[in-house]
């Protein structure tokens, strides 16, 4: 079968080189970073999302603890999702060499290529995938119980990843109930039983961490959205970069027959669509929220006719090596060309950090303090220190709130770090006296400040309550067992 498709093997072999060496030269993200700080304090969960990534960044550390090393998994989660794409081809009677060719279809596209960063997204890829070809085979198969109890673990790993499983699980409770009717029950009990345990750990963190990710992604994410055609126009925009024109085209052109498949991909991608739909009318939609729903999307194109399927694979393999071609020109681009951008300190932050810490590294063993998640993250990832959020009213990144108990700087000197000139008023608020001082680092201008004699009772004042309000303002009708930002800064406050 390989030696039937030769030609579309090396080119992947091509794509494959040319992903492997875009991931080695392309910048530690924000994003990264931050999980990369999950990994490095192990907990059942994490502020922003369930623990997932985190986990596998722990273990995956015990070997490396490269990013690019870590980005390696979303290398393999590519390949576990062109093999389920396989898999579930074959499961439902579709001709091998046709399953084989969808599968190197995925490979051959951009959305593959684009799979390089590490983040929990890539995770619940992989999890979900996994849980839903075992779920199939424990439908379709005599071994129903193992399979089951596999779908149990890899499904519930999935919702450990990111909520968005939530979503599929529901489609394939529809699609097993609605297509094996009794015989899929005894299958959907082990299953559910399974993901329970997961469910239940992750309301077990929640319970005991001021209800996280309940307040991040259900409240503090979405309170400020309001609807806006450009979010539902860019959803569309993803869903036809997902598919591609030709692609859409060819499907068009297509007569779908009326399988098991093709109830399955409906029910999955009618409920995923759907909810996206809901959710881009407030919510800008980007492209890693459909890396759950990738390998359904792909299997689509078993319904295409041979002819459509081979110009499809030519078709989307120029446009990935068109997606190579921009990369690795802006992989090249000399950073000193951009000095005169407005982004350029962040720019030099990302592609060369070790000018940075060359100058942090001058601080001794001082704490440093940023604005920004981001920037602290990637600086104690490359600098190899501990840099910590202060000042920061983002809804993002906030696992700095659990990890810093404020109340240890009151009286004390800080050093503050900032990509962009620092508003002397924060300063003014909470420093007894305080001095900034303007570095300028290969071209780029960076601002640090010592504050003098930090002020707790005003830092509270100024900052904890607003945070306190916007972030863990937690719903009466929710229990609580602990919750570590209100046990520190207001516990008393609540007891008068």
């Amino acid at each position: 079968m390989r030696e039937y498709y030769n030609k579309e093997v090396k080119t992947l072999y091509i794509i494959f080189f040319f992903k492997i060496l875009i991931l080695s030269f392309l910048p530690l993200t924000g994003d990264e970073a931050y999980f990369i700080k999950w990994g490095q304090n192990l907990s059942l969960g994490y502020y922003d999302h369930p623990p997932m990534v985190g986990w596998l960044i722990y273990l995956m550390s015990f070997v490396n603890e490269s990013y690019i090393f870590f980005r390696l998994f979303a290398v393999v989660t590519t390949f576990v999702a062109a093999y389920v794409i396989y898999k579930i081809a074959l499961l439902y009677k579709v001709r091998n060499t046709k399953a084989f060719l969808v599968a190197l279809i995925f490979l051959a596209s951009p959305v593959d290529l684009l799979l390089a960063l590490m983040t929990n997204d890539i995770a619940l890829l992989f999890f979900s995938s996994l849980g839903t070809l075992f779920l199939l085979y424990s439908l379709e198969k005599k071994e129903w119980f193992r399979y089951a109890l596999l779908a149990g673990i890899f499904l519930g790993s999935a919702f450990l990843s990111k909520y968005f499983a939530v979503f599929l699980m529901l489609s394939l409770l529809v699609f097993s109930l609605y297509m094996y009717k009794s015989k899929a029950v005894k299958n959907v009990l082990v299953v559910t039983v399974i993901i329970l345990l997961f469910i239940a750990e992750n309301l077990y963190f929640n319970y005991n961490s001021c209800w996280n990710n309940i307040i991040f992604n259900f409240f503090a994410r979405t309170q400020e959205n309001s609807y806006n055609i450009g979010t539902v126009i860019g959803y569309f925009g993803l869903i036809l970069y997902v598919l591609t024109p030709w692609g859409l085209y060819f499907l068009f052109k297509t007569k779908f027959e009326k399988t098991k498949l093709l109830k399955l991909l409906s029910i999955i991608l009618t409920f995923g669509f759907f909810v996206f739909f809901i959710v881009s009318l407030k919510n800008q939609i980007g492209l890693h929220w459909f890396l759950i729903f990738v390998p359904y999307i792909f299997l689509l194109f078993t319904f295409l006719d041979d002819k459509y399927m081979t110009k499809l694979f030519k078709y989307n393999a120029v446009f990935t090596f068109v997606h190579v071609a921009v990369f690795i020109t802006v992989l090249l681009f000399p950073t000193s060309m951009l000095k005169n951008h407005n982004k350029y300190s962040d720019i030099l932050l990302y592609t060369q950090p070790e000018e940075i810490c060359k100058e942090l590294d001058k601080l001794s063993d001082k704490q440093i303090f940023t604005f920004s998640y981001s920037t602290a993250s990637v600086l104690s990832y490359h600098c190899k220190k501990d840099v910590t959020v202060l000042f920061s009213g983002s809804k993002y990144g906030r696992m700095d709130d659990k990890l810093l108990d404020v109340r240890s700087l009151s009286n004390k000197d800080i050093t503050l770090f900032k990509k962009k000139p620092i508003d002397e008023n924060q300063l003014k608020q909470v420093c007894k006296s305080y001095t900034i001082e303007k570095k300028e680092i290969k071209k780029a201008n960076f601002y640090m400040a010592t504050c003098r004699e930090f002020n707790y009772e005003e830092y509270k004042s100024n900052y904890l309550d607003f945070q306190n309000e916007r972030f863990y303002n937690i719903p009466e009708w929710l229990p609580i067992g602990e919750c570590y930002f209100k046990d520190r800064y207001f516990k008393n406050d609540e007891s008068m």
